[in-house]
């Protein structure tokens, strides 16, 4: 009885000090910090990390699980295809990280759009360098691929609270069309509500999560207004 006593409370103190380790998100996404950031590895099942030489791989466990399943899924129904490819997340601690205004607690992920090339990117390349613009004369380049990337954003809201997406508006409304002509948008408008445009979003798009329950030191955003948003 002694041992199993014993036992128990070593398990006990055991969990206790991986709680107290957890990633938490501090402020918020453009003045924050991150306690106890999580490292991203730099491949997994279905995706790859890019920028490896900024140290931008840190984040809370909801973004790193988001990452690791969503390419997971991906990899599982487009086999052979080009990985997600993860470019910048958080600092170690959060803060601010060159060139972003936001990305600072742990909660923002840039990641590339999956392409009809099946371009990966050299993941040993230093300096920030984004894919080519999927956007060419005000339309949507033929290098986008639309039925994946309508995958892609649907799988990231299945394994994260996803807040937003961010962009290019060109290519949310692509996305729109195919929904409608899918007959996939009446079940997706939180998913098309969450796509916002911004500008400088056309290379990849920047997925935002809420802020995890518990994370008491953590400011949210007001969620984005009713309705897909699109035309």
């Amino acid at each position: 009885m002694r041992k199993i006593q014993l036992l128990l409370g070593l398990l006990t103190l055991l969990s206790t000090a991986e709680v107290s380790a957890m990633p938490e998100p501090v402020g918020s996404y453009d003045d924050g910090e991150l306690i106890d950031g999580a490292c991203l590895p730099a491949t997994g099942a279905g995706y790859m990390q890019l920028f490896r030489d900024v140290d931008h791989i840190w984040g809370t466990m909801p973004l790193i699980r988001m990452i690791s399943r969503t390419g997971r899924e991906m990899n599982e129904r487009f086999p052979g295809r080009d990985r997600m490819q993860v470019e910048d997340m958080s600092g170690p601690d959060g803060g601010p990280i060159d060139p972003h205004g936001s990305h600072q607690n742990g909660l923002d992920v840039d990641i590339g759009y999956f392409k009809a090339n099946g371009l990966e990117h050299d993941p040993k390349k230093t300096g920030q360098q984004y894919a080519p613009s999927m956007v060419e004369g005000g339309k949507v380049s033929q290098n986008f691929d639309l039925p994946r990337n309508w995958a892609f954003v649907k799988t990231l809201h299945k394994h994260g609270s996803v807040q937003r997406i961010f962009m290019d508006q060109t290519l949310k409304r692509a996305l729109c069309a195919y929904a409608k002509s899918s007959n996939d948008y009446a079940a997706n408008i939180e998913v098309l509500r969450s796509i916002r445009h911004v500008d400088n979003h056309s290379d990849h798009l920047h997925v935002r999560l809420r802020c995890p329950p518990g994370a008491k030191r953590c400011v949210p955003q007001a969620d984005p207004p009713k309705g897909s948003g699109c035309p």
